[in-house]
């Protein structure tokens, strides 16, 4: 009899180890594919305004340089598609269809691109930026994953998880 209590437990045991083993490769995939698409979403931004940039100076004005938390509104561009509008105005709508899927796509999104002539290893440890008009562009993204945040309750992501360099 006690044979058979202890090959159950035995059993149960290896069953509940699978059932948790089971459980970390659905979060590990979970987690693997919002990396994949934010890094997605990353070199998107960054074409565009590759591409803005390569029409040629625009009076200093970078229309990509962003900060969006996702507790916030996403702003609204103006559409494009109706009538011509300016390489400006394009940008805007391109910056405000970007951030509205950025913050529907990521739980507790967090977006900033911004000018930070730091050293490498100190701007991908914090969300503030410099603002150094001659430093590089580097976007910097976020969202709230549950075991690394304590989940959606409410708290402030503490650093980016995505850092890339754009240019300058």
């Amino acid at each position: 009899m006690i044979e058979v209590l202890v090959a159950m437990l035995v059993l149960g045991s290896g069953a509940m180890a699978m059932i948790m083993l089971q459980l970390q490769a659905l979060r590990s995939g979970r987690d693997s594919a919002l990396q994949t698409r934010a890094m997605m979403m990353a070199v998107e931004l960054a074409e565009l305004r590759a591409e803005y940039h390569a029409g040629g100076v625009r009076d200093g004005i970078d229309p990509y340089l962003l900060s969006f938390n996702g507790g916030a509104l996403a702003p609204i561009g103006n559409s494009c598609s109706a009538a011509a509008c300016s390489p400006l105005e394009f940008a805007a709508a391109a910056v405000a269809g970007w951030t509205a899927r950025w913050s529907s796509n990521f739980p507790g999104a967090r977006a900033a691109v911004c000018r930070d002539g730091r050293l490498p290893s100190t701007i991908a440890s914090d969300w503030s930026c410099p603002q150094d008009s001659t430093a590089p562009v580097y976007i910097k993204l976020g969202w709230r994953d549950a075991r690394r945040f304590g989940g959606d309750n409410g708290t402030a992501i503490e650093r980016p998880q995505l850092t890339m360099f754009i240019g300058y």
